[in-house]
């Protein structure tokens, strides 16, 4: 059965035109993508909506074969596109994809992989500071058991705590950054870490669950994973959230990754927490930084860091009421996930 394609319905946008550029016909995303709010690209040149795909269709007209512009920067200097001219009987035909959401998690991509090498350095750091903080406890322990006097050995036992609770947070940062690889059922790990952090809160998180069964294996190291996920799921705990809605989706031309026909999955932690103030959504990953007082600041970083040691990403979306922090995880090139329509926002 042969199905209909109304080209109006159509995402991308399709403009055909005349040898000498005049635009003979075209959708209405290529009218959205092209002309100036209010406008129309009917009976006009392609040149005055865009210079360079004036200049693409004579060489195509020239040259007789077709021509690929990736990435091209149409005339707003804003939206990005990829464009594909084809020379069709006595016109040339327009093929221009929006890729805005590809160019962003690229941009995203390279932030966190800027984040990981500061990270890098915040773990090479807190290796340094292990023996210096060792001698600074051992002083401590000598001036508790030589201490004459009652304030002394209070404040040694402080001097120890402190200690203690600083080498706590370099060993949960500073941890051995090297994976191990195996297949893993993606939904066991979320089930096992959500109900981990239900447990701790006593009741008080409910934990809801939206998982896709197409989902294959995915080759992950397992314990990583369950502290990413764990990470994030305390992080909404902390926020104050009663609910997180965990959903998994699969993601065919996942915008994550650069090659075409790629699988991607999609794993949404949406919760009703208090959010994460606008000042701090930048730096959101980055070690060290949170948005309470008696945060450590390095849960995100370490969620941020596994997934990009698995080739992934995490990222951070404001809700109505609450947050989504969303991860994406490449799948392996022979997994073969049935195709399915992604759930939009």
């Amino acid at each position: 059965m042969t199905v209909l394609v109304d080209p109006d319905e159509l995402a991308t946008g399709l403009v055909r035109v005349a040898a000498d550029g005049r635009i003979e016909w075209f959708n209405r995303s290529a009218n959205a993508l092209l002309a100036p709010p209010g406008a129309s690209l009917k009976q006009h040149s392609i040149q005055q909506f865009s210079s360079a795909l004036g200049e693409w269709v004579r060489q195509v007209c020239t040259q007789g074969r077709s021509l690929h512009a990736p990435e091209a920067l149409l005339e707003d200097g804003t939206t990005v596109v990829d464009a594909y001219l084809h020379p069709v009987e006595h016109s040339i035909l327009i093929e221009l994809h929006p890729i805005a959401e590809r160019v962003r998690q690229r941009e995203m991509a390279e932030r966190a992989d800027r984040q990981q090498a500061l990270s890098l350095m915040t773990r090479r750091l807190a290796h340094e500071l292990r023996n210096p903080l060792a001698g600074v406890r051992g002083a401590a322990q000598l001036i508790a058991a030589r201490g004459n006097d009652e304030a002394s050995g209070r404040h040694a036992a402080m001097i120890q705590r402190e200690v203690d609770r600083i080498t706590a947070l370099i060993e949960r940062f500073a941890g051995n950054g090297e994976r191990h690889a195996s297949p893993i059922n993606l939904h066991r790990v979320l089930g096992e870490a959500a109900e981990l952090v239900a447990a701790e809160q006593h009741g008080s998180l409910r934990i809801e669950r939206d998982f896709d069964p197409s989902i294959p294996e995915l080759s992950a190291d397992e314990g990583q994973l369950h502290q990413l996920f764990l990470n994030l799921l305390r992080n909404s705990a902390q926020a104050g959230a009663g609910v997180v809605r965990l959903t998994t989706r699969i993601e065919h031309n996942s915008p994550l990754l650069d090659r075409p026909g790629g699988y991607a999955v999609r794993i949404d932690l949406d919760d009703d927490g208090s959010g994460v103030p606008g000042t701090l959504r930048e730096k959101l990953f980055l070690p060290l930084v949170s948005g309470r007082d008696q945060g450590s600041g390095f849960g995100l970083a370490i969620a941020q860091q596994i997934a990009r040691s698995h080739g992934g990403l995490v990222e951070y979306r404001p809700l109505e009421h609450g947050s989504r922090f969303r991860v994406r995880l490449p799948l392996e090139p022979d997994a073969n996930p049935s195709d399915q329509e992604d759930r939009d926002d």
